[in-house]
């Protein structure tokens, strides 16, 4: 009798251990579910998934550890007071994605607007209807019902809800507990997701901005070569300019010593036929012919005289023109050249009061290109003349050489009216001048810069304060000889 007794209390025990070590089984695999399911959400964070693709896989998750036939998904605007259906799986009811409508009384407004985890069941539902909670219930009224709100340091930025309409699935504490881990995540992805997003949006931005910047740059380079090819050929002009009145002085100052020439020919070809007359009407005596030999010996000095400062004026002004219209360089006497350029420039200089002075070793000869050097010093002796001086000054333009090492120096300075910080800031800009529809074209000076910085590889500096005149200094890397 006691031995079944006893075998039956044994039996009884391994029962009660055996349904033990079963219920801890269970429960140690249902935390083992919910951890992994928690860990799947907390994945999506960095998920490259569209919001619908990564709600669509919470509603699959959430299933794995909680009863979920019915599912939604709102995101709650606290601005506008408005609430957005982003989510909706409903076995009864159908709804529009993306659906707005105000945040209302409803029982997701009440969940919302009290910031915490709430489950109801439909005699609940209906409890707290009756008491004014909340208004009319929004669709099928189901027979248990949960919701928590999604929330960050910013608020409540919507709810996740779930709800069963059959009475052999009611949530219960535990299930509000899991869904709560699980709107807490949801709201890290979502946080996540819209700063993704954000960041996706910035950088198409930045991108759009990028393209538009290159576009924009590249019609500015298509400008900026546009207008360089338009400064280089008014450039060109300005030295073509600089030649046309070289030319038309030249021609002028050569008319003088050609028309004395021919006044000269033309008085002993009458005292000629006079002679040739008087001989013929055998008039003529000794002393007419003294006469004619006087005539004679002056007409060929006189035309001899001019023709030689004709001849002068036409070598400098074809060596200087040529220079002038060519980049070729070669050696040059650079006293000798100053001189033939001062020569060419007699017919402007010569209507002025100005006097120029030149400082320049006998023996320098430089290696240069001769027309780059013209085009400096009779720009910067025109601009003295048109800019530097009021009418009826007399000023002293003064032009000094040296030679410094591997490179030869240029200094040119007039004692004009100079000028101020802001006219010095601006000297060498295209088209300045402040002779603006007087003659001035603005680009004297930024033709001596270009030569002097381009075709020349040098440098150039200018100082000046007004009433005391302008001075160019003038650095050239070029190698100098000595004879």
């Amino acid at each position: 009798m006691n031995s079944n007794n006893n075998s039956s209390k044994k039996t009884s025990i391994n029962a009660e251990v055996s349904a033990y070590d079963a219920a801890i089984t269970s429960a140690n695999k249902n935390n083992i579910n919910v951890i992994n399911a928690l860990l799947k959400i907390s994945s999506l964070v960095q998920s490259k998934l569209s919001r619908a693709e990564i709600y669509k896989k919470i509603h699959l998750i959430i299933a794995e550890i909680i009863y979920v036939k019915n599912i939604a998904i709102f995101l709650y605007d606290p601005m506008e007071k408005i609430i957005v259906f982003d989510y909706f799986v409903d076995e009864k009811d159908e709804v529009v994605i993306g659906t707005t409508m105000p945040i209302g009384n409803g029982i997701s407004s009440y969940v919302i607007k009290k910031n915490k985890p709430c489950m109801f069941t439909s005699a609940e539902q209906k409890e707290m209807q009756v008491k004014g909670k909340i208004s009319n219930v929004i669709g099928s009224l189901s027979e248990s019902w949960m919701g928590v709100p999604i929330a960050n340091d910013g608020g409540v930025t919507g709810i996740i809800i779930l709800q069963s309409y059959s009475s052999e699935h009611m949530y219960k504490e535990d299930d509000l507990q899991l869904l709560s881990f699980v709107a807490a995540n949801l709201a890290i992805v979502l946080q996540q997701r819209k700063l993704i997003d954000k960041e996706r949006e910035d950088k198409k931005s930045l991108e759009s901005g990028l393209q538009l910047i290159k576009e924009q740059n590249l019609a500015l380079e298509e400008m900026m070569e546009t207008l360089k090819g338009a400064q280089n050929e008014l450039v060109q002009k300005e030295k073509m300019a600089s030649l046309g009145n070289l030319v038309a002085g030249i021609a002028h100052e050569i008319n003088t010593p050609i028309g004395i020439c021919v006044t000269a020919i033309t008085n002993l070809h009458h005292e000629y036929k006079n002679l040739q007359k008087q001989i013929a009407d055998n008039t003529a005596s000794d002393k007419h012919l003294n006469y004619f030999f006087e005539d004679v010996d002056e007409a060929c000095t006189i035309i001899a005289s001019n023709t030689l400062r004709a001849a002068e004026l036409i070598n400098s002004f074809k060596e200087i023109a040529v220079d002038q219209s060519s980049e070729v360089s070669r050696k040059i006497n650079m006293k000798e050249y100053i001189y033939e350029i001062l020569l060419t420039m007699s017919p402007i200089l010569k209507n002025t009061p100005h006097q120029v002075k030149v400082n320049c070793p006998d023996n320098l000869v430089v290696k240069t290109i001769p027309g780059a050097i013209s085009q400096i010093l009779t720009n910067m002796i025109n601009n003295s003349i048109i800019h530097g001086f009021n009418k009826g000054d007399k000023g002293c333009l003064n032009i000094t050489v040296v030679k410094e090492a591997d490179c030869f120096g240029i200094c040119y300075q007039d004692d004009g009216k100079g000028l101020n910080t802001d006219e010095i800031k601006m000297l060498f800009e295209p088209f300045y001048t402040t002779k603006r529809g007087m003659g001035g074209s603005g680009l004297g000076t930024h033709l001596i810069y270009n030569i002097v910085t381009s075709s020349l590889h040098g440098k150039i500096n200018v100082e000046s304060e007004p009433g005391k005149g302008l001075r160019y200094d003038i650095s050239l890397p070029i190698n100098t000889i000595e004879l």
